[in-house]
C-alpha cells in the first residue's frame, strides 16, 4: 500500500477488519474518507435483523471521530434489494443455492464505492477483506487462510481490481485485533459478522427472502428409490447434499441429491457416494487474467466458501460458458453456487455452477 500523501476511501463497517484498514491507512499518511454502505431496509424489524458486515452506526461515528477522519453513509438498500436480494429470491425459487456475497460485491459493495471513490478524486479504494495482490495485480488468498476471503471477489472487473488494495491481507486475526486494542478502537473486540444478509432466529435465508418477496412456497414430494417417502415445504428449503431438516423416517440419514423445480420434487439418497461427481459446467464466467489457461493445465477448483480446493482441468465450451474435470469426485456440487478457480494461491476467476 503505497498512497502516502493521496486520499483514499476505506470501506467501514464497524467490524475490526475495517478499522484496522483506515487505522492503517492513516499511519501510512493517507487522507482516509470512510465510507459505508447502509443496505439495510428502512422497516425496524429487518433493520434490526440486518447480519452482513456488522454495520453498526454508532460504532462507526466513534471510529471515525477517534481516527479524526471524515466519514459519509452512503444509502444503497433499494439498490441492494433489486440487484442482490431479488436475484436469490428467484435462484431460490427455481431449486438453486445462490451465494449473495458473489453478486453483492461487484455490483454494490465494491461497484457503488469505486464510483463514490472517483467523484471524490480518491486514489484508491480499500476494504478489510483478507485477500491481497500479486505483482501482475492478481487477488492471492489472504496470509490468514482460516479468514482468506478471495472466493466472493472472482467477479470484480479489472477496472475495480486496479483501483482497490487490502490493507489487513497480509495479516493474521489477532494480529488485527491487536492493532485496534493497541489503538484503542472499539471494534477491537467485536465479533465477526454473520455471512447472512438478515438473521431472524429460527428462519432460515430461503425462507427470509420468500417472506420478504411475497413468494409462494411450492410444497411437494420426497422420493427415494423411486418412491414417495415424504413431503417437504418448498424446494428453496432444500440444498444438495443437504440432511438436517428434512424429517422423512429412512432408517438411515437421508440426502438431498437432486431437485426438480418443475415437479418439486426432491430425490433422497441414503449412500453418500452418489452425492459425488467429477465433472460440471459453469456459467457467467469471469476471469481476471488476460490470457485464459489452457485445457492442459491443472488448476485448483473451490465449490463454496468453506470446501477446500481440488485438482482439475477447465474446457471453454462459448464466452462465457465452461466445463470443468475433476481429478477426484467431490461431494455435493451444487447448483447455484460458485466454482472458483485458482492457480496455487492466485485467483484467476469463477462462475456460476449449473
Amino acid at each position: 500500500m503505497n498512497y502516502a500523501g493521496k486520499k483514499v476511501v476505506v470501506a467501514l463497517s464497524g467490524g475490526v477488519d475495517s478499522t484496522v484498514s483506515a487505522l492503517l491507512a492513516q499511519q501510512a499518511g493517507c487522507e482516509v474518507v470512510g465510507a459505508t454502505l447502509d443496505l439495510s431496509p428502512a422497516e425496524s424489524e429487518w433493520k434490526a435483523a440486518w447480519g452482513c458486515g456488522g454495520e453498526d452506526t454508532q460504532i462507526i461515528k466513534t471510529v471515525a471521530a477517534k481516527l479524526g477522519i471524515e466519514h459519509v453513509f452512503i444509502n444503497a438498500a433499494q439498490a441492494f434489494e433489486e440487484k442482490v436480494l431479488k436475484n436469490c429470491f428467484e435462484q431460490y425459487r427455481s431449486g438453486k443455492t445462490p451465494n449473495p456475497c458473489v453478486l453483492c460485491n461487484p455490483l454494490i459493495k465494491f461497484g457503488l464505492l469505486y464510483e463514490y471513490a472517483q467523484s471524490i478524486g480518491a486514489a484508491a479504494l480499500l476494504t478489510g477483506h483478507y485477500a491481497r495482490f500479486s505483482p501482475e495485480k492478481l487477488i492471492v488468498r489472504g496470509d490468514d487462510l482460516r479468514k482468506d476471503q478471495s472466493y466472493f471477489l472472482y467477479r470484480l472487473p479489472r477496472h475495480i481490481l486496479d483501483f482497490i488494495d487490502f490493507p489487513v491481507g497480509k495479516l493474521q486475526k489477532q494480529e488485527v485485533r491487536r492493532l485496534a486494542a493497541e489503538a484503542d478502537l472499539p471494534s477491537a473486540s467485536r465479533p465477526d459478522s454473520q455471512d447472512a444478509c438478515f438473521v431472524f432466529p429460527g428462519e432460515g435465508f430461503a425462507d427470509t427472502l420468500f417472506r420478504r418477496f411475497n413468494g409462494r412456497p411450492q410444497p411437494g414430494k420426497f422420493i427415494y428409490n423411486n418412491k414417495i417417502v415424504g413431503q417437504h415445504g418448498g424446494i428453496h428449503r432444500c440444498t444438495i447434499g443437504q440432511r438436517k431438516g428434512l424429517n422423512v423416517a429412512l432408517g438411515v440419514p437421508a440426502y438431498v441429491k437432486n431437485i426438480n423445480a418443475t415437479d418439486h420434487t426432491v430425490e433422497l439418497v441414503t449412500d453418500q457416494t452418489l452425492l459425488e461427481r467429477s465433472s460440471f459446467e459453469i456459467t457467467q464466467v469471469n476471469f481476471q487474467t488476460s490470457v485464459i489457461p489452457s485445457a492442459n493445465e491443472e488448476l485448483l477448483i473451490q465449490i463454496r466458501y468453506r470446501t477446500p480446493a481440488a485438482p482439475g482441468f477447465i474446457r471453454q465450451l462459448d464466452d462465457d460458458h465452461f466445463s470443468i474435470e475433476l481429478k477426484n469426485p467431490i461431494r455435493a456440487i451444487t447448483p447455484g453456487q460458485s466454482a472458483v478457480i485458482y492457480r496455487g494461491n492466485t485467483l484467476l476467476g469463477g462462475g456460476i455452477i449449473i
